[in-house]
């Protein structure tokens, strides 16, 4: 197996197989592979105003992109082969495989609950070069022909270019991120779960049907402008007062992201949304191999999370336990492994805007009285105009015993020592307050409770 770590390391996707694979040996797992001296010098940033860390951080971005040079005889068996080698060290069989869409700490739970594997339908690369002024052309033009010549050959997936100026500035001003989707099951998963799925086992597929308008720049490629959050599709393209003001405070001389001579259409979002074609795959897979399917379709992302919420519940009822407090995570600062060791109830919340501020607001009356409630707020480097203003979170969550385990008010959001140590307080909280979960979810239940949503 190709061993380079190709695909980047804040994508879900690894997080995810890495996570999962660990909890899966009773293991905690760093969600960001981090060498040593760069975990030094986040602690070192962490002592200076947030604004440096958000200059030298954005900087660095040029050094870990990876050359354009990797898209030549790229092949996505590279990025399938990477994902199991993260659960080289189970040597067991399981009775469920999960797989689909990488929604952060949701999709982690659930397929912890599962007891088995999790195999992504998405990845993504970052690559050095991305748009200093915002100019959407000059992004474009990064990396369209590579991913052109990618969909080529390569018929089982789909790319998308995914420019997100916003929420990703700090990214897309020095490098630009090409991302995967299976259409198809490939040979290195069907043989994964071949060997790995006990005889008459179930797969479960997790189809996230998320949508963003995007642009068909090839027969199988596509161009996104935005993300998720409180921005419509519509407003990224036809701009608006608070986006130009953004633009103007962070020194983004173009604004105007439509990419001309390409059609634009409603298909799954780039990050949380799954490409049709997958679901008919793995149900004539299960049927000729003797397989139970079981086809989880969601709507929208917090519908995983409150998935994964009403989980965490049911096997808390089924062993007979309270649930110990609750752990709101956020993108990717998530541990399922602390929820199931000390009986946390996880709600995953997708980013940092005022979308998962509501999202957080409705849940709070499910929230068990006079238990605390753990909160992660984000580590980012873009001061969106979407961004939740840090008095906010503290009025939704006043009333409740909360302790933040994330960044802190001083450097929200640009904190770079959270990225090291949020982690840390939590860890130790569920040290001193085992009640380990060792029920897991039946999936005919777990789709049970998706019909419940």
């Amino acid at each position: 197996m190709n061993t380079k770590p190709l695909e980047s390391t804040e994508s879900s996707s690894p997080i995810i197989t890495r996570a999962v694979a660990a909890s899966l040996q009773g293991k905690y797992c760093d969600n960001l592979l981090i060498p040593s001296w760069q975990k030094q010098l986040l602690l070192g940033l962490g002592w200076f105003p947030q604004g440096v860390a958000r200059q030298v951080i954005s900087h660095f971005q040029t050094i870990s992109g990876l050359s354009p040079k990797v898209l030549e005889d790229f092949s996505i068996v590279t990025l399938v082969n990477q994902r199991l080698n993260d659960y080289a060290k189970l040597d067991k069989r399981f009775s469920c495989i999960t797989l689909g869409a990488g929604l952060g700490g949701a999709t982690t739970y659930i397929s912890k609950a599962l007891g088995g594997p999790f195999l992504p339908q998405t990845f993504v690369l970052t690559l050095k070069g991305g748009a200093p002024t915002g100019d959407v052309n000059q992004y474009f033009n990064r990396s369209h022909k590579s991913a052109l010549k990618i969909a080529e050959k390569n018929p089982e997936v789909i790319t998308i270019q995914h420019f997100d100026p916003i929420h990703d500035g700090w990214l897309t001003r020095y490098v630009n991120h090409l991302r995967f989707k299976l259409l198809s099951l490939p040979s290195g998963y069907s043989d994964f779960i071949r060997d790995k799925l006990v005889p008459g086992g179930t797969l479960v597929y997790l189809d996230g049907q998320a949508e963003w308008l995007r642009y068909k720049v090839g027969p199988h490629s596509f161009f996104q402008v935005g993300g998720w959050g409180d921005i419509s599709a519509q407003e990224f393209l036809d701009g608006s007062p608070r986006i130009q003001d953004y633009a103007m405070k962070s020194g983004l001389s173009h604004t105007n992201w439509k990419l001309d001579g390409f059609p634009s259409e409603h298909g799954a979002e780039s990050e949380w949304g799954s490409e049709p074609g997958m679901a008919d795959a793995l149900e004539e897979f299960c049927a000729t191999e003797g397989y139970r399917f079981v086809h989880i379709c969601l709507p929208h992302p917090n519908d995983f999370s409150r998935l994964a919420f009403n989980t965490a519940i049911h096997l808390l009822e089924k062993s007979h336990q309270q649930p110990a407090g609750v752990l709101v995570e956020m993108f990717t600062q998530f541990d399922s492994q602390a929820a199931f060791q000390s009986g946390l109830l996880p709600l995953w919340l997708i980013f940092n805007t005022h979308d998962s501020l509501v999202y957080l607001e409705e849940m709070l009356s499910r929230f068990p009285p006079s238990k605390p409630v753990f909160f992660s707020p984000l580590a980012t480097f873009s001061i969106t105009p979407d961004i939740v203003p840090w008095s906010d979170w503290e009025k939704t969550l006043s009333g409740w015993d909360w302790i933040n385990i994330g960044t802190r008010p001083s450097h929200y959001p640009s904190d770079s020592r959270a990225i090291v140590r949020w982690a840390d307080p939590l860890r130790a909280w569920v040290a001193n307050h085992p009640q380990p979960l060792l029920e897991r979810i039946d999936p005919i239940k777990l789709f049970e409770l998706s019909q419940k949503l």
